[in-house]
């Protein structure tokens, strides 16, 4: 939904990792992939568009991948993606504004606005609401805060059932249940991981480690 949506209103598209085709001479004249990307379909997606391609997105595409079946999987899994993405940040988000506007600067305020504002503020509002339960921690904040929580979750709701009604057997009874639970345990999981995949892209510049790419274990 974010990629059409993105397409429609701004002809913008990131490279999706599980069904792409691209060019051997846009390859070729790039120079090839970024080793040092884990996340290589976001960092090769803005220089593609730095050169003055376009990457359309083909709705009539379609692409079966398996998902993680255990947590370990998956929390290894997205923990390259997150840390990839934090890597592709720091390459482009100081270079971006050097150099004349372009579309890639809705990208890459996209993905920081992701995964550090967004992500930043979640913490600290646990953070200040675990702290109001075990001690005397006062918040004042003037507006009505219940409402637009409340609003937020339906909104979450919502965009999760409609993503489910457009893939084919996902918009079952079973998975539509599931979702008002998922605010509370999937969502909150990618807290860990962000927190995590950030830890140790420090660790590694710090530790000058190399950086490798993890391929998720298929079942």
């Amino acid at each position: 939904m974010a990629q059409a949506g993105r397409w429609n209103l701004l002809k913008l598209c990131t490279i999706p990792g599980t069904n792409f085709v691209i060019k051997r001479s846009i390859l070729k004249r790039l120079g090839g992939w970024d080793e040092k990307a884990i996340s290589e379909d976001t960092e090769i997606s803005f220089r593609i568009y730095k050169i003055g391609y376009k990457i359309a997105f083909m709705p009539l595409a379609v692409t079966w991948e398996q998902e993680p079946e255990t947590i370990r999987v998956w929390f290894k899994q997205r923990t390259r993606w997150a840390k990839g993405n934090i890597y592709v940040l720091n390459k482009y988000l100081i270079k971006i504004f050097r150099e004349k506007p372009s579309k890639i600067l809705f990208d890459v305020m996209y993905f920081f606005l992701v995964y550090f504002l967004f992500l930043s503020s979640v913490l600290i509002s646990d953070g200040i609401f675990i702290l109001s339960i075990f001690t005397n921690l006062k918040t004042s904040i003037n507006g009505n805060l219940n409402i637009l929580w409340i609003l937020a979750y339906i909104l979450f709701i919502l965009e999760v059932a409609i993503t489910l009604t457009m893939e084919k057997g996902q918009g079952t009874f079973k998975n539509v249940i599931l979702i008002p639970i998922m605010y509370f345990t999937y969502c909150q999981m990618w807290l860990i991981v962000a927190v995590n995949s950030f830890i140790q892209y420090i660790k590694d510049i710090v530790l000058k480690r190399e950086v490798k790419w993890y391929k998720t274990e298929r079942f």
